[in-house]
């Protein structure tokens, strides 16, 4: 079987989270690369430098903050592969049960990712009316509950329905 890839942008609530934190996180650097530049004009080496040293945290921060961000999936020979920035992981699909998210879910699963005003993306997460999941989300609008047996997984491909197809095709 060939490998189908099915591309994962992002969206919604965590597109927006995104954008909240990379103003925070960059508008932080720049305040402390300020401040570093007005220290040594005012001929104090030693403040700018550590001001220097400082700015690098957040930004450091907000370059990390999206290494955990998937990409796209690929589904093909048994396995279902999540593609993120950094790292890929793999999940073995026989047997897989795989449906759309509700639109109750979904927004259960908003505000159990969200905290202060910040949607998380990835993770793991206990829920009440989803039980234990494995988070890989860039857009909730495209939500796909994946049961593999031992582990639930919700993913977010931009094409949901070719998905849950590839996946009744795979289990058949």
């Amino acid at each position: 079987m060939s490998l189908q890839r099915f591309e994962s942008s992002p969206g919604g609530v965590i597109l927006a989270g995104r954008r909240r934190l990379r103003t925070l996180l960059v508008g932080l650097t720049l305040l402390m690369l300020a401040v570093a530049v007005a220290t040594w004009i005012a001929g104090r080496l030693w403040p700018g430098v550590l001001a220097l040293l400082v700015a690098a945290i957040p930004w450091t921060a907000w370059r990390m903050s999206g290494d955990l961000d998937p990409l796209w999936l690929e589904l093909g020979d048994g396995w279902l592969t999540v593609q993120m920035r950094r790292r890929r992981e793999r999940f073995p699909v026989s047997g897989a049960a795989a449906r759309r998210l509700t639109p109750e879910e979904t927004a259960h699963l908003e505000g159990l990712a969200s905290s202060g005003g910040l949607t998380a993306g990835s993770g793991g997460f206990e829920s009440h009316l989803l039980g234990e999941i494995d988070l890989h989300a860039s857009d909730f609008s495209h939500a796909v509950l994946v049961d593999l047996g031992e582990s639930r997984l919700i993913v977010t491909p931009d094409t949901p329905d070719e998905l849950l197809a590839a996946l009744r095709n795979t289990a058949s």
